[in-house]
């Protein structure tokens, strides 16, 4: 039985023994903490979660909308030689089919089907791009042959290496089982090495920035995450995988692709070492090399299913993932993105990188992994090796220090996506006021039961991008709408019933603290 990997830990100096797992060889493996915003939403290197957000569920819907109406054009085609011959042949390629269609190509095929991609909102159309390359996956495709497992995924390991790049190496000890029983192991598995302290601590942070309720059970929280959606895990220690379906469907070849991107890697290159990273350089940095992992397994993986199966395996898929973004709606919203986010926005890095030099400078996004998810959510940043802005780390209230770590541009992301977890309250221009972030840290202290915190962010001054300390402002009265905003000393003071806040801004540095009291508050950013 193989063990899914959470995400990297915090860049506490020296981490507690409790942060860490025990029993032994499992501990590289099930290195249990959060990329910040800290104890929330396991997001598993090696982990195929079936749903990858909303948007692409909407990408994906447009697609096959596509499908069916080609589908039908070939029920009617008798006269025309047969729609794989209007298409330039079988192996689901776009060679015909992108002349049929002309300059427009796919994206116009889905812009007249669909409408401006279903409203998806910040969907960034060049990972249609991506998506495209590997074929509109009209069915008739034998790559998967009818035969026992162990063809079938051997078979499946030869196209990685044939179309990923990767060698298919020695076999890999892989385990089908069905989906229930999959998330079921690694609920059971995560719950042995959950740090009850660490994500009251993490509750409480997350509280005083108004994305979980008060009092919210983290723990709980990563456990719901992962029975949400997790179809598969990969064990980088053993080379196990587990596959989360019976069978080599839809579901079951989707996972298997995906989990093979991942053994494959890891034999070839290595997979990058996200608790050294986080010990480093801090749980942002962290995060961001696991979204080059996630993001190249998704983006193949996606190729894959579009290339390889037929259609009505992919519409089967279709409405498994359809019933797990359900699941993942019932979170809080901080959570959900946070599990998906490798998924989506890192597969969309991918995609850049692919799309500007092939799957060999995929394969450098391992040695050289993005070092924040600044750089995942604006490539040209990673291009660019622009790292994060060093912040001051202040004095605070004189409490006790229970947590000090990077802050992210997706952890602002995240926030600005849903104040104080509604999302009805959210900037219509979220992703572009957080490229404004430069760099990020947050602190926290505590005296009991009450809790200060400070977050200090670091401004880019890109002219055309609002200003991180409007933005800042804006996110904490939507997030507390009862607070009472008022001017004192050139800072921005929120008075609340339990909370109060203040906001200081100083040339390139934005400071927002958080306490029992506004005196509390502003001590924490002094």
């Amino acid at each position: 039985m193989s063990t899914p990997t959470p995400p990297p830990p915090p860049s506490d100096p020296s981490p507690s023994p409790s942060a860490s797992p025990s029993g032994g060889s499992r501990t590289a493996v099930w290195q249990v903490a959060t990329a910040l915003a800290l104890a929330v939403g396991l997001v598993l290197a090696g982990v195929t979660y079936v749903v990858m957000d909303r948007r692409v569920d909407d990408l994906r819907a447009e697609r096959d909308t596509a499908r069916e109406e080609l589908a039908a054009a070939q029920e009617e085609s008798s006269g025309l030689g047969g729609l794989e011959d209007l298409l330039g042949g079988s192996e689901g390629g776009l060679g015909g089919l992108e002349d049929l269609l002309g300059e427009g190509g796919l994206d116009g095929l889905l812009g007249e089907l669909g409408g401006d991609l279903g409203g998806m909102g910040d969907f960034d159309p060049i990972l249609l791009q991506c998506l495209g390359s590997g074929g509109l996956g009209l069915g008739g495709s034998d790559s998967i042959p009818d035969a026992d497992v162990e063809t079938q995924v051997a078979a499946i390991a030869q196209l990685v290496e044939e179309e990923r790049g990767l060698p298919a190496g020695d076999d890999v000890d892989i385990e089908f089982v069905g989906l229930d029983e999959v998330q079921r192991r690694a609920v059971e598995l995560t719950q042995e090495d959950l740090d009850p302290e660490r994500a009251a601590v993490d509750s409480r942070l997350l509280a005083a920035l108004g994305a979980v309720e008060p009092g919210t059970d983290l723990g709980q929280a990563q456990l719901d995450a992962l029975d949400a959606g997790v179809g598969g895990f990969y064990d980088p220690e053993t080379r196990q995988l587990v596959i989360g379906s019976e069978e080599m469907d839809g579901l079951g070849a989707l996972i298997t692709a995906h989990e093979l991107v991942h053994a494959q890697a890891d034999a070839a290159i290595g997979l990058p070492d996200q608790e050294a990273i986080a010990v480093e350089s801090g749980s942002d940095a962290a995060y961001a090399a696991l979204n080059a992992i996630e993001g190249d397994a998704s983006l193949y993986s996606q190729q894959f299913i579009g290339q390889h199966l037929p259609l009505d395996q992919l519409l089967a898929l279709q409405e498994t993932s359809g019933r797990t973004t359900a699941d993942l709606n019932a979170l809080p919203h901080f959570i959900a993105r946070q599990l998906e986010f490798p998924y989506v926005e890192g597969m969309t890095f991918t995609c850049d990188v692919f799309l500007d030099g092939g799957w060999d400078a995929v394969d450098a996004t391992y040695s050289t992994p993005p070092a924040t998810t600044a750089q995942v959510l604006f490539p040209d940043r990673y291009r660019a090796g622009e790292a994060a802005v060093d912040v001051r780390d202040p004095a605070g209230p004189g409490w006790q220090q229970l947590r000090m770590d990077t802050f992210g541009a997706a952890d602002l992301l995240f926030l600005l996506e849903a104040p104080g977890d509604d999302e009805s309250a959210a900037p219509s221009d979220a992703k572009d006021r957080v490229a404004a972030w430069a760099g990020g840290e947050v602190t926290v202290w505590g005296d009991g039961d009450d809790t200060a915190l400070a977050l200090v962010l670091a401004d880019r001054g890109d002219d055309g991008v609002t200003p991180l300390c409007d933005t800042v402002t804006e996110f904490y009265a939507a997030a507390f709408p009862d607070a009472q905003a008022g001017d004192e000393d050139g800072r921005t003071v929120f008075t609340g019933t339990g909370q109060s806040a203040v906001v200081s801004c100083s040339g390139s540095e934005v400071a927002l603290g958080v306490g029992p009291d506004p005196q509390i508050a502003a001590a924490a950013i002094s």
